[in-house]
């Protein structure tokens, strides 16, 4: 029987199809409607089974999960399922216990805890309070002198350019999702964790 309680609708007993319990007039028991879980919460629902040569936004998740445990780099977070992808799962099913075949599948992703999706990309004209981090975490020595006003002007932009200079990234000023995951200091930081971004 499928998980929730059933809401008894009436007193004759019968059987359960697509989703109630009928008798040969009524529905007698209804099952209530899966509650809705507020995305982003930290675990991941339900998703696709993915392996070696599928593409995505699944795999960019699973990805994204690697790449913030320093398994991938930024440039490995792509939506293609390659050689590199695999291993990463592999080495994860191993060290959690579960079937290593590379395949991730409902028991693989059940493991993967906690989980957020991508930063937002940040621009010229972006404004609110997670620029305001990043403007926080680039005055802690990444040259930025400017207010921590949460607005992505031409100050932000000249520092953002610059670490991406210094990372070995394409220089484009924008906060995309290789720059908040590019190596940011000791310990394995990322301007993503500095700014608070990862739960």
């Amino acid at each position: 029987m499928e998980k929730g309680r059933l809401r008894r609708r009436g007193k004759l007993a019968g059987t359960r199809q697509a989703g109630q319990i009928t008798s040969k007039h009524r529905p007698i028991w209804r099952l209530p409607a899966k509650a809705s879980r507020p995305k982003n919460e930290g675990s991941i629902d339900m998703r696709a089974t993915i392996k070696l040569g599928d593409t995505g936004d699944d795999v960019k998740r699973i990805q994204r999960v690697f790449a913030r445990d320093k398994v991938l780099g930024p440039d490995d977070v792509d939506g293609v399922f390659g050689p590199r992808t695999e291993q990463a799962v592999k080495d994860f099913q191993q060290s959690n216990g579960l079937t290593v075949d590379g395949i991730v599948g409902p028991i693989t992703w059940s493991h993967v805890h906690p989980y957020r999706e991508a930063s937002p990309t940040l621009q010229a004209g972006s404004t609110g309070p997670v620029v305001a981090k990043l403007q926080g975490v680039l005055k802690t020595g990444f040259g930025y002198s400017g207010a921590i006003d949460g607005i992505f002007g031409p100050v932000t932009e000249a520092v953002v350019r610059q670490y991406q200079t210094n990372s070995g990234l394409p220089v484009t000023g924008i906060m995309d999702e290789r720059t908040w995951l590019a190596p940011a200091g000791a310990a394995g930081a990322t301007l993503e964790s500095l700014s608070g971004l990862i739960l």
